[in-house]
């Protein structure tokens, strides 16, 4: 059978200790989890910015969702900026927006100032999310990039939960004001401290990426086939964790009487547990596991919805389901991450393969849940969100696996 293309096992080009490639990287994973943070940071303070602020909860939904909305349209625009900047100057430069626009929210006074402060920062989170794993391959090849690939693809449920609850905690002690300030201080120094570290000569992130040749349009598109395959597929797994972890308070507290306040902090524990997933996913690939077999553990998605949604037993059974879907789900979005590199046929087009996750993968999250909830009313019963899931997974498994299909020969 057809197999996806051998990793690179070369020497990694820097560092040539492992302590101080992990120090490294940690820095480069923190940048990813902390500008992960600002797509939960708002969750916990709405009731409070509203008061403030005096928003309606319409307004409220778009200053909560504004950033992914700007990754859906801005993901790859952005990656072919980045690919002609150095790696480690576009990382600081969107740690920096970021942070900016995150201290102006922490001042502003209306909603026109505090939407626009958010999509500014969705901006620098565009930079910060396609630069990144830009970096982590820069930093050399090897069994430990496939593994720091796949641990980088579970910094957005990382850092959507620690904003959710760093934000709840923080918030009570100084403020909603002083926890947006905070956020964004550490933010910054954490994105100085990874480009001081990638300072080191020969890191590889020092230099921008040389742009490849002209070429014609199909020539374009036949170069960069198996990274969109492998965005699609990415956008379908990124679809249905957001379908499921959107809907499920609802119909926790609906159907099992669970009070909102709980069925979120299920999900949120959810959410959390799951990331372990994508770090067996990188576990597996170093060991060999052929990455289309890790992308099969889509499949298992549709099964933790059945088990999540049935209607039948009570919320720990149901938080059973939803955890199968957020492990599944992760073991898929990490591995996707690791082949990167595996997918791009030339470096230059590694940014571009972000740019393409990252707007792609978007997109999908953004959808998701609307479309599931539409086929949810049209059916009348939460019964069709298992069947609903399968198909949509089944799609991706099949793109997934394309992506890293060779051609036979």
């Amino acid at each position: 059978m057809p197999e996806e293309a051998p990793e690179d096992t070369s020497e990694p080009n820097i560092p040539r200790w492992s302590w101080t490639y992990w120090s490294t990287f940690a820095l480069v994973y923190l940048c990813g989890v902390l500008a992960a943070t600002s797509l939960g940071k708002m969750a916990p303070i709405s009731v409070d910015v509203r008061a403030a602020l005096g928003l309606s909860l319409d307004q409220m939904s778009l200053v909560t969702s504004s950033i992914t909305a700007v990754a859906a349209l801005f993901g790859i625009p952005v990656s072919y900026l980045i690919g002609r900047l150095a790696l480690r100057w576009t990382l600081l430069a969107g740690c920096a927006v970021m942070a900016a626009a995150g201290f102006m929210e922490s001042r502003v006074d209306g909603f026109g100032p505090m939407i626009t402060t958010r999509l500014i920062e969705g901006i620098g989170y565009v930079a910060v999310v396609v630069a990144a794993p830009a970096v982590i391959i820069a930093m050399g090849g090897g069994a430990r990039r496939i593994t720091a690939l796949a641990i980088w693809g579970t910094y957005f449920p990382v850092g959507l939960a620690l904003g959710l609850f760093a934000g709840g905690l923080l918030s009570t002690s100084f403020g909603w004001r002083g926890w947006l300030a905070a956020q964004s201080g550490v933010l910054l120094a954490v994105g100085a401290a990874a480009v001081f570290a990638l300072s080191t000569p020969g890191s590889g992130a020092t230099e921008p990426i040389a742009p490849p040749a002209a070429e014609s349009p199909g020539e374009r598109a036949r170069a960069l086939r198996k990274p969109v395959l492998l965005a699609l597929g990415f956008a379908t797994a990124s679809g249905t964790i957001v379908a499921v972890v959107s809907l499920l308070p609802t119909y926790l507290h609906e159907k099992l009487g669970a009070s909102m306040a709980a069925a979120g902090s299920t999900i949120g524990l959810v959410s959390l547990i799951g990331t372990v997933g994508g770090f067996l996913s990188g576990w597996l690939l170093r060991r060999g596991v052929a990455a289309r077999h890790v992308f099969a553990a889509a499949l298992l998605m549709p099964l933790g919805a059945a088990v999540a949604f049935q209607q039948s037993g009570g919320i720990g059974l149901s938080a059973a389901g939803a955890l199968l879907v957020a492990l599944a789900n992760e073991l898929v979005v990490a591995a996707a991450f690791a082949m990167i590199p595996v997918v791009v046929s030339r470096p230059s087009d590694i940014s571009v393969a972000n740019g393409l996750l990252a707007q792609i993968g978007s997109a999908g999250s953004l959808a998701g849940p609307p479309l599931v909830s539409l086929v949810l009313l049209s059916a009348g019963g939460w019964w069709a969100v298992a069947p609903t899931v399968l198909v949509v997974c089944l799609v991706g498994t099949l793109l997934l696996r394309a992506s890293v299909r060779q051609p036979a020969v």
